[in-house]
């Protein structure tokens, strides 16, 4: 399906730096064995991983606020987040 889903959004398999996104979906790193019918394995999809943890949705909001306090008008305009979500490197580690 991820593998469709990245085609129809016109994903090339020839671009390693946009090629593939598969979500992080499992919250449960710690068991030994993860029950798959039990929804507390799954992360909160609702959010992105940034705001996964009040702690970490509180260091992107305060680099957002820092931004935009100090923004001119030549400035890009302020973020939360600095990097993209894949790179080759991701990638090249998954198709290993």
């Amino acid at each position: 399906f991820l593998m469709h889903l990245n085609s129809f959004a016109g994903r090339s398999f020839n671009d390693l730096t946009q090629y593939p996104i598969f979500p992080w979906i499992i919250a449960d790193y710690d068991s030994d064995e993860i029950d798959l019918d039990d929804p507390n394995v799954y992360r909160d999809l609702s959010k992105p991983m940034g705001a996964i943890g009040a702690e970490r949705a509180q260091q992107f909001q305060d680099r957002y606020e820092a931004l935009a306090s100090c923004c001119t008008d030549e400035d890009p305009p302020p973020f939360h987040y600095g990097t993209h979500y894949s790179c080759a490197a991701y990638v090249l580690y998954y198709l290993m």
